[in-house]
């Protein structure tokens, strides 16, 4: 789990000086009603006029984690891990089970991803000069082991699903590729490598598929693409979005989730979309680097839209609804960390001048 900052998104580093100087507003949608589909579904505009969504509250059932806001902090259906205050061990428990992953010299926790049989820890070289150590835990077991072949890249963008591992790794020249691992097996092999001169983050990962977004190097703004990967492994472009625009992306079980940041210069917010069965829909504001599946929806964070506003995580469900589902208890001066979801449990944090909240449900 990673703090949200202002600006705390990977590739803003990655692209640092390529700020844009348009500053167009998006045209708001005003599409008519349309009638649902053949599966009694609301069915989307065309992607040049998508159906605005209107949002329901239907708030998850949030309950306290007793964890310090800020801590790093995932929770499962059956297990937790907790980090420390200086990244450098994570301890992982159950009733009656513990393991625990250190750091060790010279590296620091970068990474912990659950799903409902697995944990993966990843230590990060502190000079990042040497590659990734990734720690593997069985969550039906207990048992520790490791993910070696191939060696991973220091930093970047992970997801896991289920028993699937993808992370960035170095190729043929220094290639920057996209592994995977089966952890049940410790078969990890190459993938996809991104073309010179251009670079991937922000990976996601569900039973629906596997989210990234692409990026080169072009100059004064760079050329953002969000992509599902296909059966070989190969990013393929997502329909709907404008070229260059995207940043966020993730799967659903009949089409995807993305997002789209309208102002160069303001890189942390975003308008988010989605598609489904080939029509649109139009989700609103929200902030990006925010997206997480979790239990076959589509999460992500609204900053407040006005100083009587909360904060709010939005979610984008498997029947075409979107809902809120949490509001921060700050108005206005308030934020929210980015979701982690461990196989089907979503962990929140939130911040504002109300307080702070540290907060997981189950995802229905």
């Amino acid at each position: 789990m990673r703090v949200r900052t202002p600006a705390a998104l990977v590739l803003l580093v990655a692209l640092a000086g390529c700020a844009g100087t348009d500053e167009a507003d998006p045209a708001p949608s005003s599409a008519p009603d349309r009638p649902s589909g053949e599966a009694g579904l609301p069915t989307g505009g065309p992607v040049d006029d998508p159906v605005a969504a209107e949002p329901a509250t239907a708030l998850l059932d949030w309950q306290d984690t007793a964890v310090e806001a800020g801590t790093r902090y995932v929770k499962g259906p059956e297990w937790e891990a907790l980090g420390d205050e200086g990244d450098t061990l994570v301890e992982l428990a159950r009733d009656g089970d513990a393991a625990t992953v250190r750091a060790g010299g010279g590296r620091t926790i970068s990474e912990v991803l659950m799903s409902e049989s697995w944990a993966v820890v990843v230590r990060q070289d502190k000079a990042e000069t040497a590659p990734s150590e990734v720690a593997v835990v069985d969550l039906a077991t207990g048992e520790t082991g490791a993910v070696t072949t191939p060696p991973a890249a220091s930093g970047g963008s992970w997801a896991l699903t289920d028993g699937d591992l993808y992370y960035p790794t170095y190729g043929d020249g220094g290639a920057y590729c996209l592994a995977t691992a089966a952890l049940a097996d410790s078969n990890g092999e190459d993938g996809w490598c991104a073309p010179d001169r251009s670079g991937f983050s922000g990976l996601t990962a569900s039973e629906h598929g596997v989210g990234i977004m692409t990026f080169d190097d072009a100059r004064p703004v760079a050329c953002r693409t969000v992509n599902l990967l296909d059966a070989s492994g190969v990013p393929q472009p997502v329909d709907g979005p404008e070229d260059c625009t995207a940043w966020d992306v993730a799967a659903t079980a009949d089409g995807a989730v993305w997002s789209e940041v309208p102002k160069p210069r303001r890189q942390e917010e975003a308008r988010f979309h989605a598609a489904a069965d080939s029509t649109y829909f139009d989700l609103g504001p929200g902030t990006t680097g925010t997206a997480v599946p979790c239990g076959g929806s589509v999460f992500f964070v609204r900053d407040p839209q006005g100083p009587d506003e909360p904060a709010r995580l939005m979610r984008w469900t498997p029947e075409r609804t979107l809902e809120v589902a949490y509001e921060s208890p700050s108005t206005g001066n308030a934020f929210l960390g980015e979701p982690v979801c461990g196989g089907g449990v979503l962990t929140l944090t939130s911040y504002g001048e109300q307080g702070d909240e540290h907060v997981w449900a189950n995802v229905g």
